[in-house]
């Protein structure tokens, strides 16, 4: 088994998963109208100015934000258990879409921009002996990260993993998703049949997985994960979602589950018209159109490639409190395969759950928390 062993989470409604799954439960939401020198605002989940410096620690001056809050998240992962990233055991997996893509433009630190080179600094803070595995598959990063864990953990090539995700909003990202016209002037709305699109965020989060029950958090374990890519477009998902769709009963039939099994599903959920239709045919296609849906897009933003490990942490406190979380906004789905969509809280019994994902070149991918029993 792949055993949960803790986790962490750095984001503008808090630093650290228990205060920021409070938040989530409040209703709070991280997005609000951000002004740009050039004139432009937008609605985002970014970080305030005052929780940057509180980052920027003496032993972090000179790293970059991107690499601090990846810093900062797995020191606050690590905090909790014996594991160590010293352990030739233990393998660093890190999940990011941009990386340092600010300094692409700096003279003096355009060499450090590469996602390689940031994780190399990384490992380096925490002298880790081990190459660094960079996980960069679009906005499906987080999870593929997770299903690359696993896989290597089950392999046997390394006992423990630590997987972390990071992105930071710039100019670079604002522009390109600005670009596509898919950038909503208010919070985001998934599922919703007024929904205008996407808003984005910024995040780190850490996942510590072990195959070691004695490290085991006694909360959950990765029971089942797989990754499928459609082919269709660059930028824009299938016109059936049954890549997806094969993706999450893939990692059903790893987790050996029934569609029935399975108490929610916390759906990718970027509120653009066309990714909210793929996924719910996707989910149609998989047979759990009837299981509760909720999306965390309207809570953060879209933190790209933090979004799958920030939104399995909170889901899994959801499952551990088995409660249904609620998607802000939503009034009435237009998808043409209808879905169960959370619009208050509730709760029922949650031994399962499936995290979805999907991105830019066809990617998509899912994985299956499930709730440890105590042996």
């Amino acid at each position: 088994m792949i055993y949960h062993v803790s986790d962490a989470i750095i984001s503008p409604l808090g630093f650290d998963t228990d205060s920021v799954y409070e938040a989530v439960l409040r209703g709070a939401s991280a997005i609000r109208p951000v002004s740009f020198p050039d004139g432009n605002t937008f609605m985002l989940g970014k970080m305030q100015e005052a929780q940057y410096d509180a980052l920027n620690t003496a032993a972090l001056n000179g790293y970059s934000r991107f690499e601090q809050m990846c810093i900062a998240v797995i020191q606050q992962a690590l905090s909790a258990t014996d594991i160590s990233l010293t352990n030739p055991d233990t393998v660093l997996i890190l999940s990011t879409t941009k990386g340092n893509i600010e300094w692409i433009n700096d003279p003096e630190r355009k060499a450090l921009a590469s996602i390689p080179a940031a994780a190399q600094r990384i490992a380096a803070f925490f002298k880790h002996p081990n190459p660094v595995i960079n996980v960069s598959v679009a906005c499906i990063s987080g999870a593929a990260a997770q299903i690359t864990a696993r896989r290597m953990l089950e392999a046997g090539l390394y006992k423990h993993a630590v997987v972390a995700g990071c992105d930071v909003i710039s100019d670079f990202v604002l522009a390109g998703f600005n670009s596509f016209q898919a950038l909503s002037d208010e919070q985001c709305r998934p599922f919703d049949a007024e929904r205008k699109g996407l808003n984005l965020g910024e995040a780190a989060a850490c996942i510590v997985l072990s195959t070691d029950i004695q490290y085991s958090s006694q909360t959950a374990v990765l029971s089942g994960g797989s990754i499928s890519n459609d082919a269709n477009h660059l930028s824009g998902p299938s016109k059936t979602g049954a890549e997806l769709g094969l993706a999450i009963s893939q990692s059903l039939a790893e987790a050996q589950l029934e569609p029935q099994d399975i108490g929610f599903i916390s759906a990718h959920g970027t509120a653009t018209n066309y990714n909210d239709e793929m996924e719910a045919k996707a989910i149609g296609h998989a047979a759990l159109s009837a299981v509760p849906v909720h999306s965390l897009k309207p809570y953060f933003g879209h933190t790209l490639g933090a979004s799958g490990l920030l939104e399995s942490i909170i889901s899994l406190k959801a499952m551990e409190q088995d409660t249904l979380i609620p998607v802000p906004g939503f009034r009435e789905s237009n998808t043409s395969i209808p879905l169960h969509v959370i619009t208050s809280i509730g709760h029922q019994p949650v031994a399962h759950f499936v995290k979805t994902a999907a991105g830019f070149g066809g990617c998509n991918a899912a994985l299956v928390w499930s709730k440890k029993v105590t042996q």
